[in-house]
């Protein structure tokens, strides 16, 4: 694939907008991720120190897919992407309901693993708080994108 550009993504960034985490969202991912009293007990949890309306890390870091769909940092006719992973995640300030959250991207890798499949690396800051935004979040995505025209054919 690097015949069709893409080896110029290294070095691209992005700034996301911003979103507000509400409490539907933060109850329907507890729920999806069976973290109601139907399912655990969660009496550590209710107990913490930073109380109920600390939004979960793994929240922060699903809204990752949220942000790469809003805003891709780049299209290729009949290409697609899917998760290959996460080299590593730190979660580096708490962040609340009702915090506005936002993310910035930039592109540090590019190889080749196929003819068709290009693995891409991707560091992201998740900030908070839009009056002084502070790092909430470091992570290193990893994707692979296919040529799916080469692929099919």
């Amino acid at each position: 694939m690097q015949q069709n550009g893409i080896s110029s993504f290294v070095g691209m960034e992005s700034l996301s907008d911003w979103l507000t985490i509400d409490q539907e969202h933060l109850s329907e991912f507890s729920h999806s991720t069976y973290l109601d009293p139907a399912h655990v007990d969660l009496t550590a949890s209710r107990n913490h120190a930073l109380g109920p309306e600390l939004v979960d890390g793994f929240l922060l870091l699903s809204l990752l897919v949220y942000f790469n769909f809003k805003s891709p940092l780049s299209s290729l006719d009949g290409s697609y992407g899917f998760n290959y992973g996460l080299d590593r995640v730190r979660f580096t300030s708490p962040v609340f309901l009702g915090e506005p959250v936002r993310v910035r991207r930039k592109v540090t890798q590019v190889v080749d693993k196929t003819p068709t499949r290009t693995l891409v690396t991707v560091d992201i800051e998740m900030e908070a708080g839009r009056e002084s935004p502070r790092v909430v979040m470091v992570a290193r995505w990893l994707y692979m994108l296919v040529d799916g025209n080469a692929e099919r054919a």
